[in-house]
């Protein structure tokens, strides 16, 4: 009989007993309120010109990993690859990539917090860089002078106007021609004109769809005679 009331004792004792620590939840961190914003600075670029990625990080600690990743195909946003070079944010939260885009292309930034957040998207924009120049700027009157140039990257076929400023400041095309072979990675044109006033003159490459429309320096023509 005091056997049975001991071991009875010892179960109430053991029931009453609060739970060990092996039984204990694990304590889970909570989520980061991570976010990361971007923006591209010019949006609108020159063919073999520039543009500044920047944005802020919120929610991970400075020092902190951002790679970016771009996509050139259309329609952009669901073709990302991995684009050179990784940043870091700043003890401001802040971090900066530089990128020289050959032709339209949407970028987005990643930063390694915990868990990973990534950007929205900012599109740049790339303009066909157009080069050009005169037989001579201060022509007889009734002269035909002969504009040429250089185009970057190549569009052969793509129409090119030369454009005269009207006295508004708008700009009505002269005279057309065609862009034709100059290697692999530049096409050139030349086309005579025959000026018989004084003007302002610039070359306009039609754009496509990876490059927006070029437009060359404005070119002043002084008649005389």
């Amino acid at each position: 009989m005091q056997t049975k009331l001991a071991l009875t004792g010892l179960a109430l004792t053991l029931a009453c007993a609060p739970a060990t620590a092996a039984a204990a939840k694990p304590t889970i961190p909570p989520p980061t309120n991570a976010a990361i914003t971007i923006e591209a600075k010019p949006a609108i670029t020159i063919f073999s010109g520039t543009s500044t990625l920047s944005g802020r990080v919120s929610g991970a600690k400075a020092g902190a990993l951002v790679r970016l990743e771009q996509d050139d195909t259309r329609p952009y946003g669901d073709s990302y690859k991995p684009a050179a070079g990784t940043a870091t944010v700043a003890a401001n939260g802040k971090y900066t990539f530089t990128v020289k885009p050959l032709l339209n292309t949407q970028y987005r930034a990643v930063a390694q917090a915990s868990p990973p957040v990534t950007s929205a998207g900012t599109l740049v924009r790339v303009r066909i860089l157009v080069g050009s120049k005169l037989s001579d700027s201060t022509p007889r009157r009734g002269s035909l002078v002969r504009f040429s140039g250089t185009v970057f990257p190549a569009h052969d076929g793509r129409t090119t106007s030369i454009q005269r400023r009207t006295p508004s400041g708008s700009f009505v095309t002269v005279a057309r021609t065609t862009l034709r072979d100059a290697g692999a990675t530049s096409s050139k044109y030349s086309r005579r004109v025959r000026v018989s006033r004084d003007g302002v003159y610039r070359v306009k490459v039609t754009g496509d769809g990876d490059h927006l429309s070029g437009y060359s320096r404005l070119r002043a023509v002084t008649v005389h005679g």
